[in-house]
């Protein structure tokens, strides 16, 4: 095996796990109704990631919050109506091979308005995670009453077939978790003080789960590695090392995450591959130190096969934990299996999976067209009646996937780029540091392309009279996009370009640059800009930068990042009115005229489909399928969602 470390099975106490590949707890949030059940779409979700080869696949529990999130996922495992329901989830699970972990969460109505500490802020305390407030310490009996009900659950869990638990203990977040971190925890009683107090509570509740079911009942908890880097006086490694140490007998798997919410799921603007590998790799070395049993799972930004097959050779963890890694490729460790790494779809870390928020009510993923469509993805796909004769036009996202799909319906594949290269628009952003992972995308898809059948003819342009003396039977236009070019006095000047040009144009500009729209691809060419040297303001017309960024586990690090780059500042509620010579005139939202110094300008105003060169197709007298821009101008998710759609029903 390629992959020999990575996929060596494991035995802890008597529970045999076949690799180190854990699938970390995540759902689609749009996968059901409001049933308070797992439906047939959850089950499925679950069954995949045991079927696509997961050691470990850990499953939504049970939720009794009062939530007014009308996207959360809300179970009720205690109604006996839904048991059996449940049962299937871990039956589901073991019929492809592995181990049905638990999600055991607090039980937060009866903790509301509690904490660990009195007056500390926290989004806990209201009962939904919505807003941050104050809560008043939680009294003794009530964490007696909380450990019983935790170990109650698990015992439900294992009476229906799940062979261990998890809970979230990280962040500072879930109600343990507050114990934990000297942070949130200011208690004088045992169960505060020292790293042994702040242990105790969330310990105790371990501690029951394992005398209530059992040795082999595994228990994982996750908790944030260090909090001192980001947080004065936050928890340390060494306090992490010294919880594994108590947490032995108890606890069988130590899951490492960041200090707050968001670095275990990190974006593109964190260029680290593994970002919590290093206190993870310590805390395994601590535990190592002391003769420990405890085993250490890292996770956020796991993915690459050779990476991951290198922590573990190399003893930095024992497990790799990963969520979006089955998202963006459900073939992931069958793949390992395979020693197929070359062919993982690497993940944009962008985040959309994990979009849930009013006017968002789709599961998506970027790279995965079948994301949010498991369960009925079957049913949506044709099966071919005959060979054809296929020409796709256009070497982007769309074009390259759209290939790639008929070639491997056995299809007779053409792909046109009037280009050298293939790539379109993603060849923009080469040597952007922060949008590295869509570099990566693009060399995985040409891979991809350059291993199959698909007959590429490179620097040709496609044109009707072209296509129609070689007699297709279909045509694939995905043209792409062009920049709109707003009608700016001006705008037609040397020193000006549109955003996908930057990187080209860089060397020539001048130290101040004006960027003319705030959405994502402005300000990511703004902080490129001002990390190159160059004054950027960027000038936006709404009321806020980005408004369409992803506001789960993503806009607050874009927010940290722009706000903490030097050289970055912008403008808001503002209009461009004229461009100049060495300046750019503005209006601010009462009228108001300005002006600011800009040798260089970049217009990053959105993009325009290639809607009429794609049409022109239409009089070659076979079928024209649009994909991509070229027939609503999106993103790389809605480019790969339309040539997976298009390419699978022909």
């Amino acid at each position: 095996m390629k992959y020999e470390n990575l996929l060596k099975p494991v035995k802890i106490g008597n529970v045999l796990l076949r690799n180190r590949m854990i699938a970390t707890p995540s759902n689609p949030h749009f996968v059901q109704g409001p049933e308070k059940y797992p439906t047939e779409p959850l089950i499925t979700h679950y069954a995949n990631k045991a079927k696509a080869g997961a050691a470990i696949v850990t499953c939504k529990g049970n939720n009794p919050v009062k939530n007014k999130d009308p996207h959360s996922l809300s179970l009720d495992i205690h109604n006996g109506a839904h048991q059996h329901y449940f049962a299937q989830i871990a039956d589901c699970v073991h019929y492809y091979g592995a181990k049905a972990s638990y999600l055991v969460l607090p039980p937060m109505g009866m903790l509301e308005g509690y904490d660990a500490s009195d007056g500390i802020l926290s989004e806990f305390v209201a009962g939904d995670g919505s807003v941050a407030t104050l809560g008043k310490a939680a009294p003794k009996d009530l964490l007696y009453e909380v450990i019983d009900q935790y170990v109650e659950e698990a015992k439900l869990a294992k009476s229906l077939g799940f062979d261990m638990c998890f809970m979230h203990m990280a962040y500072r977040f879930m109600f343990p978790g507050r114990f934990i971190s000297p942070l949130s925890n200011h208690r004088t009683d045992e169960f505060g003080g020292d790293i042994e107090g702040r242990s105790r509570f969330p310990l105790l509740i371990c501690e029951g789960i394992k005398k209530a079911c059992g040795k082999d009942f595994l228990v994982e908890i996750s908790i944030s590695g260090r909090e001192d880097d980001m947080f004065k006086g936050g928890s340390t490694v060494e306090d992490a090392i010294a919880f594994a140490k108590l947490a032995e007998g108890k606890v069988d798997l130590l899951q490492i995450r960041g200090g707050s919410i968001d670095p275990s799921q990190p974006t593109y603007l964190d260029e680290r591959e593994i970002p919590q590998l290093e206190p993870a790799a310590a805390i395994k070395k601590g535990v190592e130190a002391y003769g420990g049993n405890i085993k250490i799972v890292t996770v956020g930004g796991c993915q690459d096969l050779d990476t991951c097959e290198n922590v573990i050779a190399e003893g930095k963890a024992d497990f790799i934990g990963a969520a979006r890694a089955w998202i963006a490729d459900p073939a992931w460790a069958e793949k390992a299996y395979e020693g197929r790494g070359d062919d993982v779809a690497p993940c944009l870390r962008c985040n959309k999976c994990h979009q849930a928020s009013p006017g968002n009510w789709l599961t998506v993923c970027s790279v995965n067209p079948e994301w949010g469509l498991e369960s009925k993805i079957d049913r949506m796909v044709t099966v071919p009646d005959r060979k054809k004769k296929i020409a796709v036009v256009g070497g982007g996202v769309g074009g390259m996937e759209s290939a790639l799909l008929l070639a491997k319906r056995g299809h007779d594949v053409t792909l046109y780029e009037k280009e050298d290269h293939l790539g379109g628009l993603l060849c923009a952003m080469d040597g952007i540091g922060i949008k590295w992972t869509i570099t990566k995308f693009k060399e995985y898809l040409i891979r991809q392309v350059e291993k199959s059948n698909v007959k590429v003819l490179l620097n040709t342009a496609a044109t009707p009279e072209l296509l129609k003396s070689e007699g297709y039977d279909e045509v694939f236009a995905a043209l792409g996009s062009t920049p709109i070019i707003p009608p700016i006095p001006g705008v037609d000047s040397k020193n000006v370009c549109p955003a996908i040009d930057v990187v080209k144009e860089e060397p020539g500009m001048g130290e101040n640059v004006a960027i003319i729209g705030g959405g994502d691809i402005g300000v990511e060419m703004g902080i490129y800009l001002a990390r190159k040297g160059h004054k950027v303001t960027v000038i936006e017309m709404l009321d806020k930068l980005a408004p369409e960024a992803v506001p789960v586990h993503f806009r607050s690090m874009f927010e940290q990042t722009w706000e903490n780059q030097e050289g970055f500042s912008y403008l808001l509620n503002s209009r461009v009115t004229a461009i100049e010579d060495g300046a750019v005139r503005y209006a601010d939202s009462d009228g108001n005229e300005h002006i600011i110094p800009a040798d260089s300008v970049v217009i990053a105003a959105g993009m325009k489909g290639r809607t009429d060169e794609a049409m022109s197709f239409s009089e070659l007298g076979c079928r024209v399928r649009f994909v991509g821009d070229c027939n609503k101008v999106g993103s790389i998710q809605t480019a790969m969602r339309s040539a997976y759609s298009q390419a699978n029903n022909t």
